[in-house]
């Protein structure tokens, strides 16, 4: 075999464009807001089908909730950014309480405080 007939491994920077720009830190704080944004679609998406298993589908539901969990952090974590980046923008929904724990937690957190959730 002679050196013609060897494929050259490719690079990921092979696909790189080369004159690609960096983003500014207003175009990252609307790229995080749109992941944030998009995984609480997710999150509400996946409890409205939890709403209508029927009983019996444990492995659907476990499915469900993985994908729900999964949507919150990545949500989180990109408010997060959004909070921390100056110029970024704010957050779209919150931080980790709001994001992870149900209606109910802050609801009873109102309640306790004596203002509306």
């Amino acid at each position: 075999m002679s050196a013609d007939n060897i494929t050259q491994r490719r690079r990921s920077t092979d696909w790189q464009k080369p004159a690609t720009p960096t983003m500014t830190v207003e175009q990252l704080g609307i790229v995080l807001n749109d992941i944030a944004a998009m995984a609480k679609h997710i999150e509400r998406f996946t409890s409205l089908l939890m709403v209508n298993l029927l009983p019996g589908q444990d492995d659907e539901e476990t499915y469900l909730a993985a994908v729900e969990a999964m949507a919150q952090r990545i949500g989180w974590a990109s408010d997060m950014a959004s909070d921390r980046i100056d110029g970024a923008g704010s957050a779209v929904y919150g931080d980790a309480e709001k994001w992870m724990m149900p209606p109910s937690f802050r609801r009873y957190q109102a309640a306790a405080e004596g203002v509306a959730a």
